[in-house]
């Protein structure tokens, strides 16, 4: 063999070797180590209430009606488009019966109606029939439990439940049950107490249902 050809031989071998190189490297990964562990999908987030079938309520655009700022959510006359609260012993009764009705197929113990937590979800749902919109925070950015320890309830546990639109208590039942968040709620055996309020106004009537067990 010729040197030319051993010199033809080699500069073959070596031009393998670089096209083997290259296409391995080409192959690797930019990154060292293990694969990043893939992104969890955004969790499925429930809406903070129900409100009932598409059509029966719609929040009210722009401000309260005129004559509506500075209520105190107590019982009112028929003045204007104020909100205006039931009267205690009619829809505060219903409700808890409905509420109890599920709770007792559910194997829950009834809840009772308690004066603390009623003032609390009444003056509530003044609030919201006033701004015209469902929201768990309170004009002065109180939480559910803040209401509830303003109003003299001492709070061990506690939940809300909200909705706008539905005619009457056993409606806004209805209307909880159909959700898993609300349900879950309404069915948490450890609540001893309940507060129902309910304004009317523009969009409503406005429910509000605290459920809380006291320390």
């Amino acid at each position: 063999m010729t040197a030319t050809r051993h010199t033809a031989l080699a500069l073959r071998a070596a031009l393998t070797a670089l096209l083997t190189l290259g296409t391995a490297a080409a192959a690797a990964p930019a990154w060292a180590g293990p694969p990043p562990a893939p992104t969890p999908p955004t969790p499925y987030r429930a809406p903070l209430w129900p409100v009932p079938e598409p059509g029966r309520w719609q929040p009210a655009a722009g401000p309260a009606a005129p004559g509506g700022s500075g209520d105190s959510g107590g019982s009112r006359g028929s003045g204007g488009d104020r909100p205006r609260d039931a009267r205690p012993g009619t829809a505060d009764s219903r409700m808890v019966a409905a509420v109890n009705r599920q709770r007792e197929k559910a194997g829950c113990s009834p809840v009772r109606l308690h004066k603390a937590l009623s003032r609390a979800a009444r003056e509530h749902s003044a609030a919201m029939a006033r701004a015209g919109r469902l929201t768990h925070t309170g004009a002065d950015g109180s939480s559910p439990a803040d209401r509830m320890r303003e109003a003299g309830y001492r709070v061990g546990s506690s939940g809300e439940n909200l909705t706008a639109g539905s005619d009457s208590a056993q409606d806004a039942v209805a209307v909880w049950m159909r959700s898993a968040p609300h349900r879950h709620i309404l069915l948490t055996c450890r609540y001893t107490h309940a507060g129902v309020g309910r304004a009317t106004g523009s969009g409503g009537p406005w429910w509000t249902l605290d459920l809380a067990s006291g320390r």
